[in-house]
């Protein structure tokens, strides 16, 4: 099973100051490592665009806010998704959590 940082590597052929976890949980987030130029809110709009077109949906951002947990600085950003079939269009809300701890 590849990683996050690899998946993007492989698609986008960009190599991301990226670790952790899929970024589904406040507990399992998608650490974004501070570098000489860092812009952790546009890597974290690249991710989040990146997984878009990896599962074939559009996405909004709905609201964004940021969070402490066990010590550490979790963004939160909220986005609506939307997937189009022949027949439908289903929405949803999805949650994806980025420990910026070492950028904030």
């Amino acid at each position: 099973m590849s990683t996050l940082k690899e998946l993007i590597k492989t698609h986008f052929e960009e190599d991301l100051p990226i670790s952790g976890g899929k970024g589904n949980l406040i507990d399992n987030p998608i650490i974004i490592h501070k570098e000489i130029f860092n812009d952790y809110i546009g890597v974290e709009y690249f991710i989040l665009k990146c997984l878009g077109e990896i599962r074939g949906i559009s996405w909004k951002k709905i609201e964004q806010s940021l969070l402490f947990n066990n010590g550490r600085n979790i963004d939160k950003i909220k986005i609506e998704t939307t997937f189009k079939t022949k027949t439908e269009v289903i929405t949803q809300i999805e949650n994806y959590y980025f420990d910026i701890t070492e950028c904030y």
